[in-house]
């Protein structure tokens, strides 16, 4: 057989007639997949193009030719087709299927428009990125290769001076003890923000149970709270054995007692402590006495009555001392040997009781209300300055006599 001329059979003789049509059905039969390009070509005549090694057919024009599939192993091929008008597509919506947008791109295209490009270095969505599975959790996982060490992270990118991003979250690359960050820049404040009053909470190491320990809290109040845990074997953080927890309020400091580790600071740590009457010092631990606050303000004091005993009886049984600090407690290392003047509090205070806080040998260290002695030594001059007076009178009255 012989790859015909054309697709007309020629008025012949019974056995010309018949070799005709033989090649004919062959060419049919092999797609006109002669190695050439047929002599006579009809619109829509599928073509076998065995020199390209792919499945044809002509257009209506019967000249242009369309490749579709691959005589070899039956891959399709199509026209790179745009978004408007993708190469494949559907047949109640033919603005929406998939094209090729450039050089290893595939754009994907829903109603004419651009939604997605899948590139090889890459893939953009060109609208919002929905992750809903029917059943299960949604998340979206962000991987390095394990032996590139290579850092993951998702960028954020609004502005045109960042263009590389303006808000990055990221795992570091160094192993399962790496660092995480999230990175901000510019100018602009990074904010927290729960919306509908819920708590902002910041969790650290686990208790015995590998329960989340919350460590810091801001309330919907605006209060910053820290939380003490009674645990011994916390993992992760700091290890505190006492049960303390404290609130710094937007109008101010409401705390108990603090307390000291050695791998938080090597010096002191200190607190104040509001009793609802008082203000108290705490370094570490210890109760280190009231802080003197001298208001005296009419408005704060009722029952207000002029002092009758007597000053200068209280100031006699006062006993002024000489004495040197020692070695006590966090006062270690103030030792110093230099001698000073003043009072011993416990006998302060069986004289002028309210001159005096805090009890004898008890938990915090006494100190003194200097106000309450100041007062007493008014009183107490004002009686001499009357005597004085007294005898003033006495005198003059003896020498005019």
């Amino acid at each position: 057989m012989s790859k015909p001329a054309d697709f007309v059979v020629a008025n012949a003789s019974g056995a010309d007639v018949r070799t005709d049509l033989n090649n004919l059905f062959d060419a049919i039969s092999i797609n006109n997949g002669f190695g050439s390009v047929p002599t006579t070509k009809y619109k829509y005549m599928w073509y076998a193009d065995t020199s390209s090694g792919k499945m044809s057919f002509y257009k209506a024009n019967a000249s242009d030719k369309l490749d579709f599939i691959s005589l070899t192993d039956g891959s399709f091929f199509g026209p790179n087709g745009s978004a408007s008008n993708p190469s494949y597509t559907f047949t109640n919506s033919t603005s929406t299927g998939l094209y090729r947008s450039a050089s290893n791109e595939i754009g994907v295209s829903n109603g004419g428009t651009n939604t997605a490009l899948f590139k090889s270095t890459g893939t953009d969505i060109k609208g919002v990125l929905t992750v809903a599975p029917p059943s299960g959790e949604a998340y979206i996982q962000v991987q390095t290769n394990s032996i590139n060490n290579e850092d993951a992270y998702i960028d954020f990118v609004a502005d045109t001076t960042y263009t590389d991003y303006g808000l990055r979250l990221l795992r570091g690359s160094t192993g399962a003890n790496t660092i995480s960050q999230l990175v901000h820049r510019g100018t602009g404040a990074l904010e927290l923000i729960a919306l509908d009053g819920g708590e902002i909470q910041f969790k650290l190491g686990v208790d015995s149970n590998s329960t989340l320990l919350t460590r810091w809290r801001y309330t919907n109040v605006g209060a910053y709270i820290w939380n003490g845990h009674n645990e011994t074997n916390v993992t992760g953080g700091f290890h505190q054995t006492l049960n303390q927890s404290g609130v710094i309020l937007p109008k101010g400091l409401a705390s108990k007692r603090g307390a000291n580790h050695a791998t938080l600071t090597s010096g002191n740590m200190y607190n104040f402590y509001w009793t609802g009457t008082a203000l108290k010092l705490w370094i570490d631990e210890s109760d280190e006495g009231q802080v003197s606050i001298l208001t005296s303000d009419y408005r704060i004091k009722k029952n207000i009555t002029t002092q009758t005993a007597l000053g200068i009886d209280k100031i006699k049984l006062l006993r002024p001392v000489n004495y040197e600090y020692t070695d006590y407690g966090v006062f270690k290392g103030d030792g110093d040997g230099v001698a000073r003047e003043g009072f011993v509090a416990h006998e302060v205070a069986e004289v002028i009781p309210s001159a005096v806080n805090d009890e004898k040998d008890g938990d915090a260290i006494q100190t003194l209300n200097i106000d309450a002695i100041v007062s007493v030594l008014t009183k107490a001059l004002q009686e001499a300055v009357a005597k004085i007076e007294t005898l003033e009178t006495k005198v003059a009255a003896l020498e005019a006599g």
